[in-house]
């Protein structure tokens, strides 16, 4: 299981070097906020971000909720202190509340999933317990 967790951190580290050296490339983050809207990208990427961080987090729903808006708090800082010495880039307070505001979205809904998953496990169905309960009688 362990090793599970390690790739979706991995893979969140490769996604977040990827999205740094795309938008370190001139233009071309320009060209794609152009497209399709800087906060849409923001949004979407670190959204994405975000999940892979969860998967990777070990411990409860809610210590994961934490630790993976935490390091989206600090990717999105990163990422905007990177964008701050390009000259033809330009740091942002509100692309970093972008990037924290998906963060939490996406892992609240993750979050509660988890949940009302571990919750719906822990109730027992009657009719499988009563044919387990037959069945172990025979």
């Amino acid at each position: 299981m362990q090793s599970h967790r390690s790739i979706w951190l991995v893979s969140a580290l490769l996604f977040f070097a990827l999205m740094v050296c795309l938008g370190a490339i001139p233009g071309e983050a320009n060209a794609l906020s152009e497209r399709f809207g800087d906060k849409l990208l923001h949004t979407l990427a670190y959204g994405f971000l975000s999940l892979l961080c969860y998967r990777g987090l070990n411990g409860t729903p809610l210590r994961r909720y934490a630790g993976s808006v935490s390091l989206i708090a600090l990717f999105g800082l990163l990422d905007e202190g990177v964008q701050h010495f390009l000259p033809y880039r330009n740091a942002s307070l509100l692309d970093w509340c972008f990037d924290v505001g998906a963060a939490c979205i996406v892992v609240g809904f993750l979050t509660l999933q988890a949940r009302y998953t571990i919750e719906a496990d822990a109730v027992s169905d009657p009719l499988h317990d009563q044919q387990r309960d037959s069945h172990h009688a025979k």
